[in-house]
């Protein structure tokens, strides 16, 4: 039985179009590894049928690995477990993974930091200082001030204890 709980996270709700990153079918079995070469726990995520997120790994630490069975058209993602910070997932903020063939081992894929401009760093690190609601007590130029205030919600629920393998 899978258990469905929503947690608050700052990343956008997937588009409202025919553009929205969803699975879309479940024929083709592909196996992968995911390794954190990040400093920070981070949180897998499968985007199901209708573009919903389910984090089927919470808090896979730095350095470690989660082994996933999933199928070719099912994308993931990652985030930081923390501050739900968008991490890079094969190269990407959305993985695809890649049929299986009939190889021995699984496809590896690296979850790693992504390259940010200064100011997203520096937004970032006030973001994981300072609560939302003392932000406006901050004396820093409006724009700073709209950007820092910027924060969405999007629902996820945490995937059960079947169909799918603890590292």
């Amino acid at each position: 039985m899978q258990v469905w709980r929503l947690i608050r996270i700052m990343s956008p709700p997937p588009p409202e179009d025919h553009n929205v990153i969803k699975s879309v079918h479940h024929d083709w079995p592909a196996y992968v590894t995911f390794i954190n070469r990040t400093s920070d726990p981070v949180d897998i995520i499968w985007r199901d049928y209708r573009g919903g997120c389910v984090r089927y790994k919470q808090r896979l630490e730095a350095g470690k690995h989660h082994y996933q069975n999933t199928f070719v058209t099912h994308p993931w993602q990652a985030w930081y477990s923390d501050t739900f910070e968008k991490v890079t997932i094969g190269g990407k903020f959305i993985f695809m993974p890649h049929p299986w063939r009939g190889e021995q081992t699984r496809t590896v894929v690296y979850i790693d930091r992504p390259v940010h401009t200064l100011l997203k760093l520096c937004l970032n690190k006030v973001r994981s200082l300072v609560h939302r609601e003392d932000i406006e007590a901050l004396e820093i130029p409006k724009d700073l001030f709209d950007r820092l205030k910027r924060r969405k919600t999007m629902p996820v629920r945490d995937a059960g204890n079947h169909n799918h393998q603890r590292s």
